[in-house]
């Protein structure tokens, strides 16, 4: 149990130093509109809210709950397709930002890998599962 405490905290951390670091990034308008950085640190806001559950309320979901499920999955995946692609984003505009140059950027960029590996890996089983089921009921 420490352990997960220990971990969580450090996450928290992270997430937290990483949205002040986006509210910098704001301020210094050294973005233009290709990057949704109010967007980002919701992203950031999030992953403290999931994380938290996660982490706080274990549950698990019932055989009726299926479609709940399969709507959240979606969900999450289009969460993490739009935070990859503002990512990249942010990757092109920093190089112009020296002001930027913090640890930060690095937590963020593999937030940004880590949404970019979930979408296409969570794509891919949502594709897997959904073949599945039309193929039964054929």
């Amino acid at each position: 149990m420490f352990l997960i405490l220990f971990i969580y905290a450090i996450l928290m951390y992270l997430y937290i130093h990483t949205y002040y670091y986006l509210k910098k990034a704001e301020e210094s308008k050294c973005f233009s509109g290709k990057v949704d950085l109010n967007y980002m640190q919701l992203f950031q806001i999030i992953e403290i809210i999931a994380v938290s559950l996660t982490v706080l309320l274990p549950f698990s979901f019932k055989k009726r709950d299926i479609n709940l499920l399969f709507l959240m999955v979606a969900f999450v995946l289009l969460i993490n397709a739009y935070m990859a692609i503002n990512v990249y984003q942010f990757y092109k505009e920093l190089k112009s930002c020296p002001i930027m140059n913090s640890w930060n950027k690095w937590w963020l960029y593999w937030e940004g890998i880590a949404a970019t590996i979930s979408s296409v890996r969570g794509g891919l089983t949502l594709l897997l599962v959904v073949s599945i089921i039309l193929k039964k009921w054929k």
